[in-house]
């Protein structure tokens, strides 16, 4: 009996290794997400240097449309719900929101693709990036209807919208929260 009870602790704390390494592994292996990721991809005034270069109009202050609570509502709708992105899962938009799975999308347009702090890019959103993509309405659009087509290997595990009207909700609710 004692034998028995000496061998199933050890089993219980395998189990427990192999439970704690499955569970550190499954959110890169579904979403492509790293578990710990403090990285800075560009510093502050690289990002300055290159967006300069391309002589970007100021998006936030194009949007100046003044939109009712029910069109607030659809565009917050559009982003956190399964119809349509999905994005709240993985995304932070506000300035203070938490880190998650995914880059933060906070004042994103303008921006040069995979320059977010605190997330691991995969190589070719990196070299997308060096090739000169920078986050416009357009580019988002273009990128959340097909991921996977507009950056082949990007680690951004969902299908894209096809609903045009959804991706401009979407677009707009990251304009209207990134003010």
């Amino acid at each position: 009996m004692r034998n028995y009870f000496i061998n199933a602790r050890g089993r219980h704390w395998l189990l427990i290794i192999i439970l704690l390494a499955v569970s550190a592994y499954l959110p890169y292996l579904i979403f492509g997400a790293y578990p710990i990721a403090k990285r800075v991809n560009l510093e502050q005034e690289q990002i300055e240097a290159i967006v300069e270069e391309l002589d970007l109009p100021n998006y936030y202050e194009l949007y100046d449309y003044e939109s009712t609570e029910a069109e607030q509502l659809l565009e917050k709708q559009a982003f956190d719900g399964w119809e349509g992105g999905k994005c709240r899962f993985c995304h932070a938009v506000r300035k203070d929101d938490r880190d998650r799975m995914a880059p933060s999308l906070y004042k994103i347009l303008g921006r040069p693709a995979a320059v977010s702090e605190n997330f691991t890019y995969s190589d070719v959103l990196i070299n997308m990036r060096e090739n000169g993509l920078v986050w416009t309405p357009e580019t988002i659009d273009a990128f959340i209807s097909d991921p996977e087509n507009f950056v082949p290997g990007n680690r951004m595990r969902v299908e894209g919208i096809k609903d045009a009207k959804t991706r401009e909700l979407i677009i707009n609710y990251l304009i209207r929260e990134s003010k």
